[in-house]
């Protein structure tokens, strides 16, 4: 179809009672398996990557922002279906600015433990920026608590003030709000306890779109539930990344690498290469939850 405004998705979801998944991608099998997905579906998709991944100190060699956002956009423009990018949780302002001119038309600045009151500032002069471009800007009111696989701890999080979130959107004119509800990070195996109570009174406040990051948490039906109740994106990561590994890992287990030809394991594309299968099992994934969300079939209302 061609390069789709989010906001003007996530308006048209809220609306029609679904939600449309943002699935984060490391790399271009990844986000090609998302298009894969929602292609095959006929759903409005959001494709992007995680700002604060690309901007990590523990990078071994330093990324371009511009390299990303070139790439997601054009499979935007080439894609079938409404597509938004989206450079996602970006805790670095001056990546969110070089986002912009990348090629992603959403964007999200969030930095940890930063006052509110800077982090207002910052976020207003990047709406003034980003609207002017014709971006569009999402942000968070809250902290969501972060799992730790490694110990299977969970972090302090707080849950999203209704006044505070009313405030800041007024005052940054930002076009979606990450809402803290009992929805987690990095959760594998395990359901969130969603607070649908304090959805309620948020979706009654907040006048522009919901989003529930930490989708991989969520339980199914939680996930259909809070969509009855307003959200209108969902971000999907964790399990996508799960997905991968242990499909490539499986390819590894059965196949004989060191008697079959490097091309055919990776580059021709086939059953036998282990891109591919990656690929694969990333688009069954969001195949998945694109059912749980009900986007289905709704690319073909926004032609």
């Amino acid at each position: 179809m061609a390069l789709f405004s989010m906001s003007k998705m996530l308006t048209h979801a809220e609306q029609n009672k679904y939600a449309v998944g943002y699935f984060e991608a490391f790399n271009m099998d990844a986000m090609l398996g998302v298009l894969d997905a929602a292609e095959a579906a006929s759903s409005p998709i959001i494709i992007g990557f995680g700002g604060q991944f690309l901007s990590s100190e523990k990078r071994i060699v330093k990324e371009n922002v511009y390299h990303y956002g070139a790439l997601a956009r054009e499979a935007a423009v080439r894609s079938s279906v409404p597509c938004a990018v989206l450079l996602n949780e970006s805790d670095v302002e001056e990546m969110v600015y070089q986002g912009m001119n990348a090629g992603f038309n959403a964007v999200m600045y969030q930095k940890t433990n930063e006052p509110l009151e800077e982090t207002i500032k910052i976020t207003r002069q990047i709406c003034r920026v980003a609207h002017f471009l014709g971006v569009d800007v999402e942000s968070e009111v809250g902290e969501l608590p972060t799992s730790n696989i490694k110990n299977g701890t969970i972090s302090e999080g707080k849950n999203t003030d209704i006044e505070t979130a009313k405030t800041f959107v007024i005052e940054t004119n930002i076009d979606a709000l990450a809402i803290s509800i009992g929805n987690v990070h990095i959760l594998e195996g395990a359901k969130a306890e969603i607070d649908f109570g304090l959805l309620k009174r948020l979706r009654r406040e907040i006048k522009i779109p919901l989003v529930l990051h930490g989708g991989t948490g969520v339980g199914k039906d939680e996930l259909k539930e809070a969509i009855r109740l307003g959200i209108s994106k969902v971000n999907i990561g964790t399990v996508l990344k799960r997905t991968y590994i242990n499909a490539v890992g499986k390819f590894y287990d059965n196949a004989d690498l060191s008697k079959t030809d490097p091309h055919i394991i990776i580059g021709r594309g086939g059953k036998d290469d282990m891109l591919a299968c990656g690929r694969a099992a990333i688009a069954a994934k969001v195949a998945e939850y694109i059912e749980i969300f009900g986007s289905e079939g709704a690319a073909e209302k926004m032609r």
